[in-house]
């Protein structure tokens, strides 16, 4: 039996949707599945700390992580940055993780109802065989990196291209990230690597991100982005019995998105020192 989803193509979207949107099921109450597309508008660096779930304890584990040296820097002074909230499941030997984000580069959210570990395994196999499918279409051979990402060869090395991720939401639904990466910019990256923090960022073993990390116009660069995007929103509804219901926000939702967006962008507790005292949460 197919179900209907709401899809929400929010395309372009400044800092504070942005963020907002990360956060879409602490902020709007979801009523059906739904699908969410969107990007920012500018390269940004977002730094995301977690809250990360600690499989031993069997809780969420929180550890304030202060950002103060690398947001007052002179030295990356011109670089926009973020501080993002979502919780994760993922652990790794880092303070803190780090994106690229910007035009082109393309996030997914799907929230949908229901999934066990198994059933979540399955939903992220799908992800991930439909964007394969579709770039073997414009000559580019997508391989599993680790548990979640995808990448392509390029020249001997695999570079990651597209993240995929499962994190918790309300009860009863289950949330699915894909970030899809166009064009990646190397040089922000880099030199948010090379600064000489006190925090411990998650970095791939290489001097160079470039050599890690890319996007899937390097190795084609006629790659239609609405094409690509027609054909993935096509190709995981069909997959997994949705059908899709057009919608845009209410003005009381994109009101609500932009306030917690704007919140975390300028309220000092949170985007220097990661103090989410002051946030409600709902799960």
């Amino acid at each position: 039996m197919k179900t209907d989803i709401r899809y929400l193509d929010l395309g372009e979207v400044s800092p504070e949707m942005f963020l907002g949107i990360w956060e879409y099921d602490n902020v709007i109450d979801i009523k059906k599945p739904t699908l969410i597309k969107w990007f920012v508008d500018r390269t940004l660096i977002s730094f995301n700390q977690g809250p990360r779930w600690d499989e031993k304890l069997k809780k969420w584990g929180y550890d304030i992580v202060d950002l103060s040296d690398i947001y007052n820097s002179n030295e990356l002074s011109d670089i926009y940055k973020v501080r993002q909230y979502e919780k994760l499941e993922t652990q790794y030997s880092a303070d803190m993780s780090y994106y690229i984000e910007g035009p082109d580069v393309i996030n997914y959210a799907i929230f949908c109802k229901g999934y066990d570990y198994e059933g979540r395994k399955q939903i992220n196999e799908v992800l991930r065989e439909v964007i394969k499918k579709i770039f073997k279409e414009e000559g580019i051979e997508l391989q599993l990196l680790g548990k979640y990402d995808v990448a392509f060869k390029d020249d001997g090395k695999l570079k990651k291209c597209i993240g995929l991720s499962y994190r918790s939401s309300i009860p009863e639904y289950s949330n699915f990230t894909v970030s899809f990466t166009y064009k990646f910019d190397s040089e922000v990256a880099n030199r948010v690597r090379n600064f000489k923090s006190k925090v411990r960022l998650k970095k791939f073993h290489v001097d160079d991100i470039s050599n890690a990390v890319g996007g899937v116009w390097e190795i084609n660069s006629t790659i239609d982005k609405m094409g690509v995007e027609f054909k993935y929103i096509d190709g995981i509804c069909k997959n997994l019995n949705f059908i899709t219901k057009n919608d845009s926000l209410s003005d009381e939702e994109e009101s609500k998105l932009f306030e917690r967006g704007n919140r975390r962008l300028t309220e000092k507790e949170w985007y220097l020192h990661g103090n989410n005292e002051n946030f409600e949460i709902r799960y």
